[in-house]
């Protein structure tokens, strides 16, 4: 995925974030599931400590491109990663609180960037 690619992912993203629900209907499994995982995760806590203050624009935008990145282990066109990290987003903000969401991430973090990065 070149430069280019990879800048409109991550602004579609932020869109799709922003603009939930998102519906894909899209079956993602085994490693490539835990590759969109490991990204919404890293994106959505990364925006949310951005949002809170407690980090600057640099750091949020780093992690949100290593985000972006991830989904090299994803299958499918931009547009299909875009809808299932939306669906991804979706899911993680029904099922978990903001607090759950970023103790899970504390605790697999170091999992994911050794697998994905």
């Amino acid at each position: 995925m070149n430069l280019f690619g990879k800048f409109a992912i991550s602004a579609a993203l932020a869109a799709s974030f922003l603009a939930q629900p998102a519906r894909a209907d899209l079956v993602i499994q085994g490693r490539a599931a835990q590759a969109l995982h490991c990204a919404a995760m890293l994106y959505m806590v990364s925006d949310k400590l951005y949002e809170a203050g407690l980090i600057d624009y640099g750091t949020a935008d780093r992690a949100q491109t290593n985000a972006v990145a991830m989904l090299a282990y994803v299958p499918g066109s931009d547009d299909q990663k875009v809808k299932a990290m939306g669906q991804r987003f979706e899911k993680l903000m029904r099922t978990r609180s903001l607090e759950q969401l970023m103790g899970e991430y504390n605790q697999t973090s170091d999992w994911c960037v050794a697998n994905f990065l």
